[in-house]
């Protein structure tokens, strides 16, 4: 036998099925922005972030390159006989130096975050495919049920409103017992006499006389009269 259904609001489960449909529409939206981002994050990673700091690289050595020409070119001039002290030169070669090596660690590190980024792109995708295996087969199989839930119980609803106004209305004026004592009171009521006529052969129409009870009287002795019936003396007065 199966389990019966606690049913208190059938507008309630007709108000779920449209938001199981919204929740569906949000967890696609949402894994789509978020698989969007990903691939955005990925390409960045792999190629525009290497590619602006290998530039940079590359400028970096030609600006290397340049600082130390100003600062040979500047070391051959000589003032008064003296080589000038190339202050300036050797600070801009100092920070095309610093430069350099800053874009070589920004291209190494894109390519060490290049890699973290992937393993961590692959773990979240083998986590969310069972999200999306889920919604893909749960949810419209639960959007199915719910249709289905609501058909049979509207028909159900249906069916009762014309079984419950069309119920004969029960008869309260007598209860049971009174209708009981009134059954036991018509069978006891004592038919009419047979006439000669009508006695069947063999018995005399005086035998088929309703016999009356007679009730003695505690007081007395006497026979009370009873219904058209003479009282007959009892049998300590005879």
């Amino acid at each position: 036998m199966s389990p019966r259904a606690n049913v208190r609001s059938l507008d309630a489960i007709r108000y779920f099925r449209p938001a199981v449909i919204r929740f569906e529409d949000d967890v696609a939206a949402a894994l789509t922005g978020l698989r969007t981002e990903l691939n955005r994050t990925l390409q960045w990673l792999d190629h525009d972030c290497p590619a602006y700091w290998q530039q940079q690289v590359r400028s970096g050595f030609d600006n290397v390159a340049e600082a130390r020409t100003q600062l040979a070119r500047r070391h051959m001039m000589t003032v008064a006989g003296r080589h000038p002290d190339c202050i300036d030169e050797k600070k801009a070669l100092g920070r095309a130096k610093e430069n350099l090596e800053l874009a070589q660690d920004k291209l190494r590190l894109c390519r060490q975050w290049s890699i973290k980024a992937h393993r961590a792109a692959d773990e979240y995708n083998s986590r969310i495919g069972r999200v999306e295996q889920s919604m893909s087969q749960n949810l419209p199989r639960m959007k199915v049920i719910l249709e289905r839930i609501v058909e049979v119980l509207e028909s159900y609803s249906a069916s009762e409103r014309p079984s419950r106004t069309n119920a004969p209305i029960a008869d309260v004026s007598e209860s049971a017992p009174v209708a009981e004592a009134a059954t036991a009171a018509q069978a006891t009521v004592p038919a009419e006499p047979l006439s000669a006529a009508e006695a069947p052969p063999g018995v005399e129409a005086e035998t088929l006389q309703p016999q009356v009870p007679i009730a003695k009287s505690p007081s007395n002795g006497e026979i009370p009269d009873a219904a058209g019936v003479q009282a007959e003396p009892s049998r300590s007065q005879s």
